[in-house]
């Protein structure tokens, strides 16, 4: 399989995820904080440690607190739901948004009254921040989300310039690094991010099921999942220190020792340089191809591995199910969980976009086997090809 779904996760993993985890599944996998024998203390002095670790990666040592969580859609809903929200408080986020963020806010909507406002974009489809002041001076930001790497365009957003726009209106400022931790440097102290999200499966190059977010010192959130922590356990409140206050059940402590080993051989590496270079050679060969419509980031902005196209005559997942079927390329069909944008990128009849996303395993052969199935492409393929395949995962 010649994968290019990296987007959603990257694939594979560096070899040393895969034996860190597998050992310490078979040797170590024990309960951490929750008892005084050695395993147990070894375990709790490895979360330690990778708190550590991203903090450094995000150069955020004494400025903010590493919460663990299950994915980054768990990290979402605690911040987003654990603002003290009133009534036509406004919450608003840009047109790159992922489902984790539109829904809770969607949800809060419809429960309470809060309002969520897209923010503006220019033609290009870049964010307008001169746009976006005029909304704040009108209606002041309780919160401002923005991913900082869009996983539909590969869009870097300017997510500094807007938060310290959002400061001065005393908005909590939330920024999805789903897609850019690892990959984007990323320093807590300029971004001004009162909370930063992060998927250790993503960039990161970590397995599933780890993933969690910084929170600002000072920042408050209130509890939105309660339970067993292992601290003060004769009290029905939580502890009110942080990260404790909002990590509750047991750790998945095989995958934050993969976690780790994906963060030390991160050090070694260079995923934007390598990143940039496969783009360099794969963008303008997919442009040359007749019928072939790109969706990238806008013209001045930084582009990050992640792209999306469509082809003349084919909806987006029947270009996938043929690159599947008869090419052996893995790729993503549909809205890719961002609600907002497609309406801006007009790709309705196509049924969203075809996505294509590298990493840090993709290789020149692998992009130039893509661009000669994308030249070959034709409708006889899609016979065979069953209903459910075509069907797709929008």
């Amino acid at each position: 399989m010649i994968y290019l779904d990296n987007a959603a996760t990257t694939f594979p993993k560096p070899e040393c995820v895969y034996q860190t985890v597998d050992t310490f599944s078979r040797t170590a996998a024990v309960n951490a904080g929750r008892g005084a024998y050695r395993a147990a203390r070894d375990a709790g002095a490895m979360i330690r440690k990778v708190r550590q670790e991203l903090l450094s990666l995000c150069d955020a040592r004494g400025q903010a607190e590493v919460v663990l969580t299950p994915s980054a859609t768990v990290a979402l809903n605690q911040i987003i739901l654990g603002l003290d929200w009133k009534k036509g408080d406004v919450a608003y986020v840009s047109s790159y948004e992922h489902n984790a963020v539109l829904r809770p806010l969607w949800l809060l909507e419809k429960q309470l009254g809060i309002r969520m406002e897209e923010l503006p974009l220019r033609q290009d489809l870049s964010l307008d921040l001169e746009k976006a002041e005029s909304l704040f001076r009108a209606a002041p930001p309780k919160l401002v989300c923005a991913t900082a790497v869009s996983n539909v365009t590969g869009y870097v957003l300017p997510v500094s310039e807007l938060f310290s726009l959002t400061r001065i209106y005393g908005g909590f400022t939330l920024l999805d690094a789903s897609q850019a931790a690892g990959l984007v440097k990323l320093r807590f102290a300029s971004l001004r991010a009162d909370a930063l999200v992060f998927a250790g499966h993503k960039t990161l190059y970590g397995p599933f099921g780890i993933a969690g977010f910084l929170l600002r010192r000072g920042a408050e959130l209130r509890e939105v999942l309660v339970g067993g922590n292992g601290q003060n356990s004769l009290s029905l409140d939580m502890p009110p220190c942080y990260p404790e206050k909002l990590e509750s059940a047991s750790m998945n402590t095989p995958a934050i020792a993969g976690l780790e080993a994906s963060l030390n051989w991160l050090k070694d590496q260079a995923p934007w340089e390598t990143e940039q270079a496969l783009l360099d050679y794969l963008l303008p060969q997919l442009a040359d191809i007749p019928g072939v419509r790109l969706y990238t980031a806008p013209p001045d902005a930084e582009q990050a591995g992640v792209i999306s196209l469509n082809v003349e005559g084919f909806r987006a997942n029947e270009v996938a199910a043929i690159l599947d079927q008869h090419h052996d390329i893995a790729v993503r069909a549909g809205h890719h969980c961002a609600a907002l944008i497609h309406r801006h990128l007009q790709d309705k009849p196509y049924d969203g976009t075809v996505r294509v996303s590298i990493g840090a395993f993709t290789t020149r052969k692998e992009l130039d086997d893509l661009l000669k199935a994308l030249r070959r492409i034709d409708r006889e393929k899609l016979k065979g090809i069953s209903a459910d395949i075509l069907r797709g995962n929008c």
